[in-house]
């Protein structure tokens, strides 16, 4: 079977549950480029993780072949708290860092996209090494999960910097209650089945309403959609209504300059009046 064949398989899942849950971010769609950073770092996060779980393989407490308590206790210490802390940084040190990350939506959309970029890449290995029949478990199952386990500490993520960084131990918790979820599916879905698929129903539909929730809250629903243009001066971006810029104080006058949506980042041109990416009307005054 060809390399091609296992990839589409691998990724499809993951590219079908990011395009589902980003559709329901309208109000203010995440940049196309930084969710595929997102998704690839999110890929690039399970080689630390499989380093460091080959580390603290040491006894057998990653073995699934052992009894219910190893295994509970390998998965608790070991593989849920590694695993969610690598998808983490993938979004803290990225996308985290960007100007597009502004409201608490943002939080379950780059967590999205990272746990699907990882378990995108694990499903790879899984056929790589059982073949594509693995996946007909794992796209429901596995890679719903690492979406449901991102979107806890995105949630708490996002409501941390909507707080203006003053609620750092809701990440905290986010990242442990995503750490022991994680660690509840991987025993469940060793021992009882039944259970992790109970386990993957209910978290998806709290994702999906966390993802409804964040629209409801979006400081952007009610918000006018004025765009930016480029400083002459310097390249920053500056919102059209400012007379100068904020960064060099240079005369801002939009005249002759792209326009660039403030709801999609769709660029315009000059004399455009509505967005050729989201159809919104762009107001100059």
């Amino acid at each position: 079977m060809g390399i091609q064949t296992l990839l589409l398989a691998s990724f499809s899942p993951g590219f079908f549950w990011l395009w589902f849950f980003l559709r329901q971010n309208k109000l203010r769609p995440a940049p196309k480029r930084l969710i595929a950073l997102t998704f690839l770092l999110g890929c690039v996060s399970t080689i630390p993780a499989a380093i460091l779980e080959g580390i603290f393989n040491l006894g057998g407490l990653l073995e699934a072949e052992t009894d219910l308590a190893t295994v509970a206790t390998g998965m608790l210490l070991v593989v849920g708290p590694v695993e969610e802390l690598c998808k983490f940084s993938a979004v803290r040190f990225a996308a985290y860092r960007s100007q597009y990350f502004d409201e608490p939506m943002d939080g379950l959309v780059y967590g999205a996209a990272a746990s699907l970029g990882f378990a995108s890449l694990e499903n790879f290995f899984y056929v790589l090494s059982y073949g594509p029949e693995v996946m007909l478990l794992r796209a429901p199952l596995s890679t719903v999960a690492h979406l449901v386990f991102g979107s806890i500490w995105g949630y708490a993520l996002g409501q941390h910097h909507s707080s203006n960084f003053g609620k750092l131990w809701l990440v905290i918790g986010g990242l442990a209650l995503a750490a022991v979820a994680h660690a509840l599916f991987n025993v469940t879905v060793v021992f009882y089945p039944w259970a992790a698929v109970l386990l993957v129903l209910a978290g998806g539909i709290w994702s999906f309403k966390r993802f409804r929730w964040g629209q409801r809250v979006s400081p952007f629903r009610l918000r006018r959609n004025y765009p930016f243009t480029h400083c002459r001066s310097c390249d920053a971006l500056v919102r059209v209504l400012d007379r100068h810029c904020t960064s060099c104080g240079a005369s801002a006058s939009p005249i002759g300059r792209e326009l660039i949506c403030g709801r999609c980042q769709n660029r315009n041109r000059a004399d455009a009046t509505y967005c050729t990416g989201c159809g919104d009307h762009l107001l100059m005054r």
